[in-house]
């Protein structure tokens, strides 16, 4: 019996030791192919170009030799890129890229044999992964300190201030935006303590009573126990449009000893969400000056984005220190609630909404990280890093695995 059912015997075991093997070796191999399609997708390279079809199969190939290691041989693998593909239902807003990795592993055998059932001396195993790039058009908004310490220097920036390089930056992003997607827009909010419109000083801050004049030291005793008090639940309430005792008079009412105030002292004017790219060039003639006020800029920056009918808004928020001279007002505003209601204001049906705040060169008291949240939140000692900073603000996917083909 044993002489019988001897052959039998050791094909079960040749089959149950190599087949768990080789099932192992199946999803370390699929394993492989997802993170490299997620990485091509992150990348989303494309395949126009024979230098995008180059990388991507570096990319593929090198994840390959990270993963399997011990084998006698793997394939090249083979790499499909769809076309962009609309989403359904998006009315072409909300666009995708799949990615497609698949390729082939060859082991030998431990126990091949013709003298009992057996594996082959050589095993193939192939697998596949797949990952989608969501290519929905983006409105982005840069609320920006144009404070007198962004003239400043900044390590790194080989002898070029802050906001020259903070405005190149800008650029350099809002072209790759353009490129990425002609239907992509940017805005651009300058503040200091205030912004300037059509010749006004606007701030869609409630006050109480209504400030009809800006004076230096109605500002500086905001939300004290004289002078005017600030309406924290109106001013949340009303975004993303102006409360009804919001700050709006003309730039002759703010008085001169209040320069620091409404960009008096610098030339600078906001730029409405736009998809051309000289208008948004003229950021480059803007010019800094005065003090600072984080949440003005916000709060505009809130409602130029409110207008906004792409598929994912961002608003990224840039300053290089403390609001001057009452920095208690925004802490009690990201109290009261206004970064909540300004992604309210944001969000889509694709996408929730995104602030993201880059502090050049300093880290600020103010807990930022309660109204934009940890992953949002970046401090930028030199040039590079701020560079990198608002890379990562403005573009945050990478990709999503899809199902793959069995």
């Amino acid at each position: 019996m044993f002489v019988l059912l001897g052959g039998f015997l050791l094909g079960m075991v040749a089959f149950g030791f190599e087949g768990s093997r080789f099932v192992m070796e199946r999803a370390r191999l699929s394993d492989a192919m997802e993170q490299a399609a997620l990485a091509l997708s992150a990348e989303d390279n494309g395949n126009l170009t024979a230098e995008a079809r180059s990388r991507n199969q570096y990319l593929a190939t090198q994840y390959f030799k990270r993963y399997m290691r011990n084998e006698k041989s793997v394939s090249s693998p083979n790499i499909s890129v769809s076309g962009v593909i609309n989403v359904p239902g998006s009315n072409g807003n909300v666009q995708y890229v799949e990615y497609r990795v698949d390729a082939v592993t060859t082991h030998d055998s431990w126990f091949s044999s013709t003298y009992f059932p057996s594996f082959n001396k050589v095993v193939e195993v192939g697998d596949n992964g797949a990952s989608r790039k969501y290519r929905s058009n983006i409105d982005v908004v840069f609320a920006t300190d144009f404070s007198g310490s962004m003239t400043d220097q900044m390590p790194g920036s080989g002898g070029n201030s802050k906001i020259t390089e903070l405005k190149r930056i800008v650029l350099k992003l809002s072209d790759e935006l353009y490129n990425y997607n002609v239907n992509n827009k940017v805005g651009f909010v300058p503040f200091n303590w205030g912004t300037s419109r059509d010749g006004r000083c606007k701030i869609a801050l409630s006050t109480n009573p209504r400030l009809n004049i800006i004076d230096e030291y109605d500002l500086r005793r905001l939300d004290g126990r004289e002078g005017a008090v600030v309406d924290y639940a109106a001013t949340v309430n009303a975004i993303p449009n102006d409360p009804i005792n919001g700050i709006d008079v003309p730039l002759s009412s703010v008085h001169p000893r209040s320069n620091w105030a409404c960009l008096l002292t610098s030339v600078s004017h906001e730029v409405e969400l736009t998809s051309s790219k000289s208008q948004l060039s003229a950021i480059n003639s803007m010019t800094a000056g005065g003090g600072t006020f984080v949440s003005s800029g916000i709060l505009r920056a809130a409602q130029v984005l409110s207008k906004s009918t792409a598929a994912k808004r961002v608003l990224v928020i840039v300053s290089d220190g403390e609001d001057d001279p009452n920095v208690k007002l925004t802490t009690n505003l990201i109290n009261a609630g206004m970064c909540e209601k300004i992604k309210q204001v944001m969000a889509t049906r694709y996408s929730v909404g995104k602030i993201a705040f880059v502090g050049v060169g300093y880290k600020p008291s103010t807990d930022w990280t309660k109204c934009v949240g940890v992953s949002n939140f970046y401090v930028s000692q030199n040039i590079a890093q701020l560079e990198e900073d608002l890379r990562r603000a403005v573009f945050e996917e990478v990709g999503h695995n899809t199902l793959k083909r069995f």
